[in-house]
């Protein structure tokens, strides 16, 4: 749809789209495990106790949207076309 908008434009040379679900799926989760290797942002900063909570169950969601095809993570890229 993106890339529909972005030529109607005229604006632009070529338009290309990709779908980077594939190579993105996974940090997500490992996003979440980040925080448990390493968790001394979470010991040392009881105040954000909820937050890292918050935050690692928001991930998860994240992660299960973009398997489940729910939401997506595509990439576009083009350049503007010289001026005349």
């Amino acid at each position: 749809k993106y890339k529909e908008i972005i030529d109607a434009t005229g604006l632009m040379n070529e338009v290309t789209t990709e779908d980077w679900n594939e190579q993105t799926i996974a940090s997500w989760r490992h996003s979440v495990w980040v925080g448990v290797y390493d968790p001394r942002g979470f010991i040392f900063k009881p105040n954000k106790y909820l937050k890292c909570v918050r935050d690692g169950y928001c991930l998860e969601r994240m992660h299960r949207a973009f398997d489940r095809g729910l939401m997506e993570y595509g990439m576009f890229a083009a350049t503007k076309k010289i001026g005349e």
